[in-house]
């Protein structure tokens, strides 16, 4: 590969970044999306935040709290902090923005994220009371990654309160929005009124400009003229023709991202072939996870090999077991044995951003005679396909990283349209879990759960997917999981 990037805009202070997947709005409300999330959490806050290496709740916008009784908890709020757009934060906001979110008026898509509330209550001009419908083991989770504080001043006064995270919203994170269209892309500052001045305080790079490229030769191209200095989930053959440049670099760190595949055991697909569990531990021995890892997962020398479907890392997660092994004679005596000596046909779903890693699994399948063609969709169909029931297997992603606890994992896999296991002994423990605020006892209930998971052969965690970056050498990557501070200071600085 010819040519090298041009310096990197450090002299200026400013970081340009390739976005291959564009949003039109930052609002981690109404469009929480994996590309914007690098962003909206630089720009919005949380009450509190969960640290992942100290693995506890440290104070934001509340500077301390008191869980009064189970359902009940009481938020004492900072009094130095101060919207972008210059308004004064106080408890109006956060009762404003909750009220918001929990009006049966307001329809919007992950709406169970808020519901659970049953009231806010101001206190005092600091002070504020969340009180919970029933007493639930993730309300402090809930809290810390899903409510996030709008100026009410602001958000009031529009008639499409969706529009919010148009343009420039106001928020009180360390970044402030200048501007945001899909020409000429994202443009954030320093915000040099940020209340914390501890730590890494100021933000590590003064201006970050985020730049629409869906198309990746555009992506490359504009990384080899110096248009860029940074490019995220880069794919592993890209990546590795990127490295060659003599300014480049490439960093692959850990995202808390889970990369899965399930077996339809309920047959809802019409595809009655998984309802065998011969079947479905024939399926797994056939796939060679570590294989995967070396060879087509972007980042893969970084990625941490699971044993179920939540990282150790994880509040709650607890495994005593592991997958089935990679066997694939193993696997053929299983097809034997459950009448299918030929192997058969079935459709493999894949979300297309990770396509080339589902025909590296349909291509180990076909090895021992279970001859799976690839259906590569997009975000919005994979999560319609799902609901009809039509995924006899599927692999996706989901970002524990979002909420890294084990309750929210088993929400997504066993609840509604998303359970293609309806299993009445992992619905049982789902339930006691979720209303156990011990975590060491929650561990223990969930565990039987996750191992069960792995016997019955419903999900197959396959190696993590990391986040893959190529960028300047002057560009600094900083691994996860990230402290609260280091998070909202966004996943970049300067060396």
């Amino acid at each position: 590969m010819a040519g090298a990037p041009a310096s990197a805009q450090k002299s200026q202070d400013t970081l340009r970044i390739g976005v291959s997947d564009w949003f039109s709005v930052l609002d981690p409300i109404w469009f929480p999306l994996d590309e914007a999330g690098q962003f909206t959490r630089t720009v919005y806050e949380t009450l509190i935040a969960y640290d992942e290496r100290q693995n506890k709740f440290v104070p934001r916008l509340a500077k301390s709290w008191t869980r009064v009784d189970p359902r009940t908890i009481d938020f004492d709020l900072r009094d130095d902090v101060v919207f972008h757009n210059g308004n004064k934060f106080d408890a109006d906001d956060v009762v404003y923005t909750f009220n918001y979110l929990i009006d049966p008026n307001v329809r919007m898509r992950f709406k169970e994220r808020y519901d659970w509330m049953e009231s806010v209550e101001k206190l005092g001009p600091y002070k504020i009371r969340v009180v919970s419908k029933k007493a639930f083991a993730t309300d402090m989770q809930l809290l810390a990654y899903r409510l996030y504080i709008y100026d009410s001043k602001t958000h009031r006064a529009l008639e499409k309160k969706e529009d919010y995270g148009r343009g420039a919203p106001s928020a009180t994170g360390p970044y402030k929005v200048v501007s945001m269209d899909a020409n000429r892309g994202l443009v954030m500052e320093r915000f040099d009124r940020y209340y914390d001045k501890s730590g890494n305080y100021p933000a590590p790079v003064k201006r970050v400009i985020a730049i629409p490229m869906p198309d990746p030769q555009t992506q490359i191209a504009q990384f080899m003229t110096g248009g860029v200095d940074l490019l995220r989930n880069v794919p592993a053959d890209a990546a590795r023709e990127l490295a060659k440049a003599p300014n480049a670099q490439v960093t692959a760190t850990h995202a808390g991202m889970l990369l899965y595949l399930t077996l339809d055991s309920l047959g809802r697909s019409g595809n009655k072939s998984m309802t065998d569990p011969r079947v479905r531990q024939a399926f797994i021995k056939a796939i060679d996870r570590p294989t995967l890892a070396k060879t087509v997962i972007p980042g893969g020398e970084v990625a941490e090999t699971m044993n179920g479907i939540c990282f150790p890392s994880n509040v709650g997660c607890s495994l005593g077991s592991s997958p089935y092994a990679y066997d694939p004679a193993g696997a053929k005596r299983l097809l034997a044995e459950a009448g299918l000596p030929d192997g058969f046909d079935m459709e493999l779903t894949t979300y297309t951003p990770i396509r080339e890693i589902g025909e590296a699994v349909a291509g180990q399948l076909r090895a021992v005679g279970i001859r799976a063609s690839i259906q590569p969709v997009p975000l919005n169909v994979w999560a319609r396909v799902r609901a009809e029931g039509k995924m006899t297997a599927a692999i996706g992603i989901y970002p524990t990283s979002g909420q890294p606890d084990v309750g929210n994992m088993m929400d997504f896999f066993f609840t509604g349209d998303r359970d293609y296991w309806r299993d009445p002994a992992i619905i049982e423990i789902k339930d006691k879990g979720a209303v156990e605020l011990d975590e060491q006892k929650r561990r223990a209930i969930y565990k039987p759960a996750l191992d069960r998971i792995n016997e019955q052969a419903y999900i197959l965690p396959l190696p993590e997917l990391p986040i893959v970056w190529v960028h300047t050498k002057d560009v600094q990557i900083k691994d996860s999981p990230l402290s609260p501070l280091e998070t909202r200071l966004g996943d970049w600085a300067w060396k």
